[in-house]
């Protein structure tokens, strides 16, 4: 029986809600991993028109630029005021920032009250657009729906069917490490947020094997979770460009092979993690006979080993905050399992649909997913139901949604929007709008929340997909800027 979402308990809770959370991220400025580390493990961010640097997102320190003067908080304190914007309001505001000339001939525009989800400002909000890597907001909302926060992907090694065989069996865990890698990602102390290595898997199936009399053994790879490993809307160059690497259920360093550049791409994912595995197992005294090879792993085989991934919200955090498109479609595989649908890109756009439907999204029909990270062209979202998904994010009754909110970049300071908000007409936004960008050729949109000068919090999207002469980003920085900065009355 499908769970209905309950009713909103009014804008008071939800506002009070809505601004403990904000707050108290914002004082950390996104930060993603706990433990005493900011892991920087970033994806080739949007498509290939502007990969997404990673910086390190602790507490927000201004550094006043001969362009840009230090921000004010990240949210806005509260005012004793929360006056809803008018429709006349925002087209006012709006204005200047959404024509044609700014964003090209096919734009579309979402503003909606995050008190009562009501949508207060639109410009074809229904309208169906090129979402690039706005799509990471419906993943993210969905995995963290279907599995939880505190949710963690587990790698192990278990008993094989022949005496002295064991199987290396992908959990698809996003952001499995070499040892190589996470010591080159971060300088400090590590804690339990650290993505885990295959080295540790290592260490840990010896000693489990020395524990029990044996030294030699067979390895073999369990890699079946996930299929297609590419999909067939993305551009051609997107895996040999390091763009994106082939999807896989089993992989260390997010299949880059040459960590931290993102090309080459390891061709087989799950074999090159093994590579690494076996040749840590040999340190660690263990003789491996035979070459490796696939073969799944036998009906509740005997666990000798694992590791676990961080958890499901420093993950959602870590996608949303670098635009990590690796790390985005291996969530949306999990979806797909959860759901009980094919492990594949097609599989996992129904079930995120599926998902969201459940979270009380309308307007889903409209929509197509073919990725979960927002690299195929062929997606087509509208900026309604990228706030109604915000909007749900930000719910009292949907908390295990709520990294989709803290995981959002922080404009001017963290992860995608790090380098934005750099003119004089988006300067109202820096530390103040906190979204998720997305950009392809020609393509661009920014979706997220802000707070209004009066106190209102918003959810809103902007989205350009056919700006062929100008680039739209900066007029886009704007509009988002003009909702901090209005009454909008």
């Amino acid at each position: 029986m499908t769970e209905q979402p309950k009713r909103p308990r009014g804008r008071r809770a939800l506002t009070m809600v809505v601004l403990l959370v904000l707050t108290a991220v914002g004082a950390g400025a996104g930060a993603v991993y706990t433990g005493g580390v900011t892991f920087s493990w970033a994806g080739a961010g949007q498509g290939p028109a502007t990969p997404a640097t990673s910086t390190p997102v602790g507490r927000p320190t201004p550094s006043p630029t001969p362009t840009r003067p230090p921000a004010g908080p990240v949210l806005a304190p509260l005012t004793g005021r929360s006056e809803v914007p008018t429709r006349a309001g925002l087209e006012r505001a709006l204005a200047a920032a959404i024509g044609p000339v700014n964003l090209g001939q096919h734009a579309s525009v979402a503003v909606r009250d995050l008190g009562t989800g009501r949508l207060l400002y639109g410009k074809d909000p229904a309208g169906a657009y090129i979402p690039a890597s706005t799509t990471k907001i419906l993943t993210s909302a969905a995995v963290l729906a279907v599995l939880g926060p505190e949710h963690r992907f587990r790698t192990t090694v278990v008993a094989g069917a022949v005496p002295g065989e064991i199987v290396l069996v992908g959990g698809g865990d996003p952001l499995l490490a070499t040892a190589t890698a996470r010591a080159r990602a971060t300088d400090a102390t590590r804690g339990t947020g650290v993505p885990v290595t295959i080295e540790d898997l290592a260490v840990r199936t010896a000693r489990q094997l020395r524990a029990s009399g044996t030294t030699q053994v067979t390895v073999r790879v369990d890699d079946t979770l996930f299929r297609e490993p590419v999909s067939p809307t993305w551009e051609s160059q997107y895996v040999p460009t390091g763009v994106v690497g082939p999807v896989s259920a089993l992989w260390v360093d997010e299949a880059k092979v040459s960590w931290p550049s993102h090309r080459p791409r390891a061709a087989d994912p799950a074999m090159t993690a093994a590579q690494a595995y076996v040749q840590m197992l040999r340190k660690a005294g263990i003789t491996v006979r035979g070459e490796l090879a696939r073969s799944k792993a036998p009906a509740k085989a005997r666990e000798l080993a694992a590791v676990s991934s961080p958890p499901l919200a420093d993950i959602v955090e870590h996608v949303l905050l670098v635009s990590d498109n690796d790390g985005a479609e291996v969530l949306a595989r999990h979806v797909a399992v959860a759901e009980r649908r094919p492990a594949t890109f097609a599989g996992a756009g129904e079930a995120i649909k599926a998902v969201l439907s459940r979270l009380g999204v309308e307007g889903l029909s409209g929509i197509k997913l073919y990725d979960g990270s927002g690299l195929s062209r062929d997606n087509r979202i509208s900026a309604d139901v990228l706030t109604q998904t915000l909007a749900a994010a930000a719910r009292p009754e949907f908390p295990d949604l709520r990294a989709v909110v803290t995981g959002l970049p922080v404009a001017g300071y963290t992860g995608s929007l790090d380098d934005r908000f750099a003119g004089d007409a988006s300067a109202p936004g820096v530390g103040i709008v906190r979204a998720k960008t997305g950009t392809l050729s020609a393509v661009s949109s920014l979706a997220g929340v802000v707070t209004t000068k009066d106190g209102a919090l918003l959810a809103f999207a902007v989205m350009s997909d056919q700006a062929r002469q100008n680039d739209p980003r900066p007029s886009i920085d704007q509009a988002a800027s003009a909702l901090a900065s209005c009454g909008c009355r």
